[in-house]
């Protein structure tokens, strides 16, 4: 199972530039006010996953590449976070309900 994940439009098109240092799943300090579609804090989990995104996207923008989507598995997740499936599913629709970002699954099934 592959996640496609991309950032709303209407993130996509603010140029503000903000400098953070990301290194993995570290949460930067401004975060910790980030609240999501309810009014309520996001959890560290959905922030670490958050951050871990924004870095890779971040990585591969320093290769050169302009990335603006990360193609990950759940496992990646998983095993950067230390948490099981669900929990990185959860934090995922979590972010998505928040509009911090999109995303989608897609199975490959390849018959031989």
């Amino acid at each position: 199972m592959t996640e496609m994940l991309t950032f709303p439009g209407h993130f996509a098109g603010n140029h503000d530039t903000i400098f953070y240092n990301f290194v993995g799943n570290f949460i930067p300090p401004e975060w910790r006010n980030l609240n999501n579609n309810h009014g309520k804090r996001l959890s560290t989990t959905s922030r670490q996953l958050l951050s871990l995104i924004v870095s890779h996207i971040n990585f591969y923008n320093k290769l050169g590449k302009q990335a603006e989507e990360l193609q990950e598995s759940f496992l990646f997740f998983e095993q950067k976070l230390g948490v099981c499936q669900k929990r990185v599913k959860q934090c995922l629709e979590e972010l998505k309900g928040s509009g911090f970002i999109d995303f989608y699954s897609t199975t490959l099934i390849i018959l031989i």
